[in-house]
């Protein structure tokens, strides 16, 4: 009976311990990544706007503790298309995907899939170690 006892006690432990710390790693992975994608914004650094657009680079605490957005462009990088058109356009877009007249320069989608193996792998480690305790 005291098997069953310790059995039951490890898997209802395992939804909390899991939690924590991928909680941890995946924070920690969200800010590597958005540092990293800073740095790439850093390398092509080509017109004035890259300073608000490498600032529009943070993360965000989602809905729950397992969620994190990395997160750029919006309010900072977000302006008239034309001074009076009343027309929204956020230039984060126009950076990672090119316009008409400027070519694409991508930071955001290409940093992450540089890393996502990477950051998976932490992830991966992270739950063995918590199954391996």
């Amino acid at each position: 009976m005291a098997d069953n006892d310790d059995l039951d006690a490890y898997l209802e432990s395992l939804p909390n311990k899991l939690t924590a710390k991928l909680s941890d790693v995946l924070r920690e992975q969200a800010f590597r990544l958005s540092d990293a994608q800073r740095e790439a914004l850093r390398a092509l650094e080509q017109s004035p706007e890259t300073g608000a657009l490498e600032a529009s680079c943070t993360v965000a605490e989602g809905e729950n503790e397992l969620e994190y957005l990395v997160q750029a462009g919006g309010d900072m990088t977000t302006k008239e298309v034309r001074e009076g058109s009343g027309e929204a356009y956020d230039y984060a877009l126009g950076f990672e995907f090119g316009t008409s007249r400027q070519p694409a320069r991508p930071f955001f989608f290409s940093t992450y899939n540089a890393m996502r193996d990477d950051m998976q792998q932490a992830i991966d480690d992270a739950v063995s170690e918590v199954l391996n305790d």
